[in-house]
């Protein structure tokens, strides 16, 4: 078990980052007439060091405008540095397997177990309910929805709210569901017959 958790989880990340996955993919800014490095890395919340190492041909002594430079992964804004780091500890955890009201990290997870976990360890502090959960954040329409959020179902084994996951982004959640494999694992949302009967609606906990 031990074994597939590394394997699907080395998978997982792959696919979930694969926009990081090389050290030569950058988001690229175009400089003005009146930039410097030191205001770009500043407007741009990077260090200055990383920013000359992802453009080492570029001359520090004359930005202009027009050029473009690569920008390190590190300007992300604070709710997506956050996001992503929950979305990292979740997927440490493919595979464990679904018990109802579990909470054990590496042995057994219910949903909103799985939730608590990964959103406590860094930094919050959720409670180990679903019903719970949906009543915390601001309420996010489906057409809005980032990584991060909150997903859920309504009426699944009881009336109500009863099912949590995160939305990964591209129509993924990440879920200790029973649907399926009874496990941690990433399911397409919108699309799935399911899913779709018993959405609820998203939370937003990661607000900047």
């Amino acid at each position: 078990m031990k074994k597939a958790i590394i394997l699907s989880s080395a998978l997982a990340m792959s696919m979930i980052f694969s926009s990081v996955a090389s050290a030569a993919t950058y988001d690229q800014y175009t400089a003005s007439d009146s930039d410097t490095l030191w205001t770009i890395s500043t407007k741009y919340g990077v260090s200055l060091s990383n920013l000359m190492a992802v453009n080492p041909k570029i001359d520090p002594n004359n930005v202009y405008k027009g050029l473009t430079l690569n920008l390190p992964n590190e300007h992300k804004q604070n709710w997506e540095i956050k996001a992503d780091a929950i979305i990292a500890k979740g997927i440490t955890q493919l595979g464990v397997p679904y018990v109802f009201g579990g909470d054990q990290p590496y042995k057994a997870f219910d949903c909103s177990g799985f939730i608590q976990y990964i959103f406590n360890q860094n930094g919050f502090n959720l409670p180990h309910s679903s019903s719970m959960q949906s009543d915390l954040g601001t309420f996010v329409p489906a057409n809005q929805l980032r990584k991060g959020d909150l997903i859920f179902l309504s009426g699944t084994y009881q009336a109500g709210v009863s099912h949590v996951a995160l939305y990964l982004g591209n129509n993924k959640i990440l879920q200790a569901g029973t649907m399926g494999t009874r496990e941690v694992k990433i399911s397409d949302l919108f699309g799935v017959p399911y899913y779709e009967a018993h959405y609820w609606g998203a939370k937003r906990i990661i607000n900047n």
